[in-house]
């Protein structure tokens, strides 16, 4: 007969997974986390399918956008988003890198209000002229988040961009994205998320306003996983549906 006290596998209490649930969900972390995020697209016009990989680390560090320059309660956060894509439409089929994507804010926390300030900008990586278009973009970025009760959080990430250099056979790129991170959390690790991202354009590109919906749960600490359904709503490429998995890695 064995004595002592069992071990269970998983050693997780209900406020780590809490904690993980809404650090997977904040767009202003005080910790490391690391997303990949496979997506597909079904057939929807004139494309055929669209398949995504999107790899995002997300890194606070101490300092006002600078490593270092350290100012009050002021944190910074680098998040850095590069995407490999198929994608096969009336003009054939391509597969490579899209654009890469970098926002830099540096934040201070406010009782339960976090806000956030600083830039972002669009490297011309992608491999092909149906991933992204060949010009480097700048601008202005905003974020916050906010703890409106044990069972609901807010926040959003707005960029407004501007390409800056690049070719010049591409069209000058003005637009705005917006994400709006909207989560339930209904229960110790379980979350409810709307957070897809908006794109509005002025010039060299098309509108896009999707929706989404995911269902998430985090099975330990260290990992948080989302199942999401996405329709386009208004703009281009309206009506189409996508399906992503959001695999979330904290330290």
């Amino acid at each position: 007969m064995l004595a002592g006290r069992a071990v269970c596998a998983d050693d997780t209490t209900s406020d780590e997974r809490s904690a993980a649930a809404e650090i997977a969900v904040n767009p202003l972390p005080i910790v490391e986390k690391l997303n990949f995020e496979p997506s597909y697209q079904w057939a929807h016009d004139t494309t055929s399918y669209r398949a995504e990989l999107q790899f995002e680390p997300v890194v606070p560090y101490h300092g006002i956008l600078i490593p270092g320059l350290d100012a009050y309660d002021i944190w910074s956060i680098a998040r850095v988003q590069l995407t490999a894509e198929s994608l096969q439409n009336s003009n054939g089929t391509a597969s490579g890198l899209e654009n890469l994507n970098f926002v830099d804010l540096a934040a201070h926390r406010f009782g339960s209000l976090t806000l956030g300030a600083g830039f972002g900008s669009v490297f011309p990586l992608a491999t092909s002229p149906e991933l992204g278009p060949a010009k480097w973009q700048l601008g202005p970025a905003l974020g916050f988040s906010a703890e409106l009760s044990r069972y609901f959080t807010l926040g959003g990430l707005a960029q407004a961009l501007w390409s800056v250099a690049g070719s010049s056979a591409v069209a000058h790129q003005s637009y705005v994205t917006v994400q709006p991170f909207v989560t339930l959390h209904p229960y110790p690790g379980v979350l409810v998320v709307s957070d897809a991202t908006m794109s509005f354009y002025w010039a060299g590109g098309s509108t896009t306003v999707p929706i989404d919906l995911g269902l998430g749960y985090a099975f330990s600490k260290h990992f948080v996983g989302t199942l999401k359904g996405q329709l386009t709503v208004a703009g281009s490429n309206d009506g189409a549906v996508e399906a992503l998995l959001e695999l979330e890695f904290l330290p």
